[in-house]
């Protein structure tokens, strides 16, 4: 029974995340275009789209993405072709493998001193996690977190098997360090999940390296090994992005510090500025509100991630409502316990989870959070479990299990009205809808014209003209050229055959006849007419209302 049940769960999860899957999201985002892409030109070329062969580490946008997912994305274009599906596919089967792994998971949990060995956990933990809002979102999108996380996952299976069979765990290393060749903020993710299981089974792992040194030696050593590239890149400036991104590298402006300073007639050195104002106190108020945040009813039950919208559905956590009640009983069961190993690990991983969010510059950050979904998931188990041994231990319990059942239904209903009908509307722009239209529009008249004029953005222009033409690799990698950001941040490319990407002021002059001009509803204006311009299409947001770009040529 248990096991159809988990098929049962599996097909749920395979649904969820695959339901829609070429349509919503609404368009492909500019990462995943770049993924897709570059797995096309790996797939005919052997090399990126810049000419490297076979590399570790894709420059893109000159973001420098680990190349885990693109060469996972590699098979999927050969059978599929050069589209979304093929492009989200990896991800989708990323998280439906992770609701089987939760479910092994949890089973190696009850053999290793878990108070309960109920059967029923792990099956209700892979049901938690099939349906969870925050674990379906990340699985429909080529979220190089999403494949990290499996990875991670993974490799915790295995390091619980090591503990009872030593040979697993270079299997577990090698998981471990394929999370750093999946996503930029592993680096931080996995090495906070293997530092917790090391010290939650200290007990065992310290028999380990008793008895089997050599393995932990060989182990440890395969696993800096395979981490090595990721490493050296750290020191040969392809760490650009994450500088960028780091809450270290936004200070006070000086300004701000000085008039705090003037207010108590202090300056810096003083014994009141260390007490007080220091950078130190400043940075140490910013992560304590991020990691806060990351743990508030608003992120988490009500609006998800304010500071990213394009990362959660409009008006929906990243949790089910309904997980507040399973989040407070399973509190209470791991209190109950004595937080035995399993609660240790469990507890200092939700903990520490948000590390890598709150590191960075944002205020909430569900991507970079993204691994807290198991932990959460894991003490929800606990507490529909916990429920489900009592049914029968008081009057109202199966009233009481009714009603929870009923709130659950109610909220995933509620997310999937809010993902599937509501959010490819209103997050559409979110998701730079309407590139694919204009590059569609702009193709077959493409020859026409002596000029093209996109409006540049760092939504990056050029690589949907790449992905949706099909654009020859061997061509492309001929020409490419990107104009690098002094600022250590993406880049921009300015040209692709008679295609120009620049931030123009409308009208836009030029001695060339014919040329098209593509832009923005807001950089084209409604009266484009009195400026000479012929519109050529008017693409629409799906709420048919808002006009995402306008196309007009001059003759």
């Amino acid at each position: 029974m248990k096991k159809y049940l988990l098929i049962l769960i599996i097909l749920l999860a395979g649904f969820l995340r695959l339901w829609k899957l070429g349509s919503i999201p609404p368009h492909l985002s500019p990462d995943e275009a770049s993924i897709g892409y570059n797995a096309y030109s790996v797939l005919k070329t052997g090399r990126d789209e810049y000419g490297q062969l076979l590399p570790l580490i894709f420059k893109s946008f000159g973001d420098y993405k680990p190349g885990l997912y693109i060469y996972a994305t590699v098979p999927f274009i050969a059978a599929f072709g050069l589209n979304e599906i093929a492009v989200r596919l990896p991800s989708v089967l990323a998280g439906v493998l992770a609701v089987w792994l939760i479910f092994l998971i949890v089973n190696k949990f009850k053999n290793l001193l878990l108070t309960t060995s109920n059967s029923q956990l792990g099956l209700i933990a892979a049901f938690l996690l099939a349906i969870s809002p925050w674990h379906v979102y990340f699985s429909r999108g080529a979220w190089e977190a999403n494949l990290s996380l499996t990875l991670t996952l993974i490799g915790i299976y295995f390091f619980l098997k090591s503990l009872r069979s030593t040979n697993y765990l270079i299997l577990a290393a090698v998981s471990f360090a394929f999370t750093l060749y999946a996503y930029q903020g592993a680096k931080l993710a996995t090495t906070i999940v293997v530092l917790i299981l090391i010290a939650a089974y200290w007990r065992e792992f310290k028999k380990l390296l008793t008895n089997n040194i050599v393995t932990v030696i060989q182990s440890t050593v395969i696993g800096l090994l395979i981490v090595l590239p990721i490493i050296i890149s750290m020191f040969t400036g392809k760490t650009g992005r994450l500088e960028v991104f780091s809450i270290f590298s936004y200070p006070r402006e000086k300004e701000t510090l000085q008039t705090f300073l003037t207010q108590g007639n202090e300056k810096v050195g003083d014994l009141n500025y260390y007490l007080f104002h220091s950078e130190f106190l400043n940075f140490s108020r910013a992560i304590l509100g991020r990691w806060f945040n990351h743990f508030s009813a608003r992120f988490l039950f009500f609006e998800g991630d304010w500071s990213n919208p394009r990362h959660s559905a409009p008006n929906q956590g990243m949790l089910l409502f309904s997980d507040i009640f399973l989040l407070i009983i399973g509190f209470f069961t791991l209190f109950k316990n004595k937080f035995n190993k399993v609660g240790i690990f469990v507890i200092l991983w939700l903990i520490l989870s948000p590390l890598p969010a709150v590191l960075s510059r944002n205020q909430v950050h569900a991507v970079r959070a993204l691994n807290m979904v198991i932990p959460l998931t894991l003490i929800s188990s606990f507490g529909f479990h916990f429920i489900l041994q009592r049914l029968n231990s008081f009057k109202f319990s199966k009233i009481l299990l009714t009603s929870y059942i009923i709130l659950l239904i109610s909220g995933l209903i509620y997310f999937l009205d809010s993902y599937f009908i509501h959010m490819p509307i209103q997050n559409a722009k979110l998701w730079d809808y309407g590139y694919k239209q204009v590059v569609n529009a702009v193709t077959p008249i493409q020859s026409n014209y002596k000029k093209i004029v996109v409006q540049q953005s760092y939504d990056q222009p050029y690589i949907y003209f790449l992905f949706y033409q099909k654009y020859d690799p061997y061509k492309y990698q001929s020409n490419a050229k990107l104009k690098e950001s002094s600022f250590g941040d993406v880049g921009l490319v300015e040209t692709l055959d008679n295609i120009t990407f620049q931030d123009y002021s409308f009208p836009y002059v030029s001695s060339l006849r014919p040329i098209l001009i593509v832009g923005d509803g807001t950089r084209i204006p409604v009266d484009y007419q009195k400026f000479g311009f012929n519109l050529i299409t008017d693409i629409k947001y799906p709420d048919g209302i808002f006009t995402a770009f306008r196309i007009l040529d001059t003759e």
